[in-house]
């Protein structure tokens, strides 16, 4: 997992112009260390309430993750780094960042939105079916799940966001046969297909994700 996220950092989606970008450390309830990057809107607003994206990193540069690359005028999502990619073991964790957020921030609805990429897909899926109350939304960029129907219908208040290169055949299908076993259970989600790219959406690095997200906001 490691190798594949330092080597899509270079390749996918730096955040070298974020203007305040900061690595967090708070506590769990239970006493346990939880570290995250914190990276703020350009023109950080303390009587604005933000929508809040995270996801999964490292942790090993301020720079953060290959999803906040090219983000050079964001100025309407706090972008948080952290590892979720480990999965439901990252629960506790969310909920302290989510505490350290509420008490030091504006959080937008109390949740997050979680953005995943590929091999973590199925854990972070995982992650926001074992605790759909702290998400707004997921985006899988591209997805692939496996999962039981009771735990995705767990999904039923999420909003489901699923990206993809057309020239990405295993991870079409993935994400086609994901909508459709979601739509099963009466789920609603988005599928976006995109023509002639194929595993790294290139195309979308930036402001354009941060618009597919806006439209995932309650």
């Amino acid at each position: 997992m490691k190798k594949i996220l330092s080597a899509l950092s270079m390749l996918v989606i730096g955040c070298s112009a974020l203007a305040q970008s900061e690595l967090i450390t708070t506590k769990t309830e239970s006493g346990k260390t939880v570290e995250f990057i914190l990276h703020l809107p350009g023109s950080y607003d303390a009587g604005k309430d933000y929508p809040v994206v995270v996801g999964p990193s490292e942790l090993e540069s301020l720079e953060g993750s290959y999803y906040w690359k090219d983000f050079k005028s964001n100025e309407s999502w706090i972008l948080i780094d952290a590892p979720i990619y480990l999965g439901v073991g990252q629960i506790e964790a969310l909920i302290a960042i989510r505490k350290y957020l509420k008490d030091n921030y504006s959080l937008e609805g109390g949740k997050f939105h979680a953005v995943c990429f590929s091999a973590n897909s199925s854990p972070v899926f995982k992650l926001v079916m074992a605790a759909p109350e702290l998400f707004h939304s997921v985006t899988g960029m591209p997805a692939s799940v496996s999962a039981s129907d009771t735990n995705f219908k767990r999904l039923e208040e999420v909003k489901v966001q699923l990206l993809v290169g057309a020239d990405d055949g295993y991870w079409v299908r993935s994400s086609k046969s994901l909508q459709s076993k979601l739509k099963s259970l009466g789920i609603d989600s988005r599928l976006e297909i995109f023509p002639g790219i194929g595993h790294f959406l290139l195309n979308i690095r930036g402001q354009p994700l941060l618009d597919r997200l806006d439209k995932l906001r309650p």
